[in-house]
């Protein structure tokens, strides 16, 4: 663990071991993710389309899965004709 102090413009240096162990350099970029009362420093995802894939699987599979929500969907529009 580490404390670091604001300045009076509320910026503040990342510690030598987070930039480490975020694999940043200058001119990175980091997410802040808020959950609640606190915070995570996450290293911008080079791709992000490989970083949010998967993302809401549960839900996916909550409607029987992709094909079953398809195949449901495509009912639906022959119904409204």
């Amino acid at each position: 663990m580490t404390i670091v102090k604001l300045s009076r413009r509320n910026q503040m240096v990342l510690p030598k071991a987070a930039r480490e162990a975020l694999g940043v350099k200058p001119g990175g970029r980091l997410l802040v993710l808020i959950e609640g009362k606190s915070v995570r420093l996450i290293a911008e995802p080079e791709d992000w389309s490989e970083w949010i894939y998967g993302l809401g699987a549960e839900i996916w599979q909550s409607l029987g899965g992709g094909e079953a929500f398809l195949k449901e969907e495509r009912a639906s529009w022959n119904q409204q004709n």
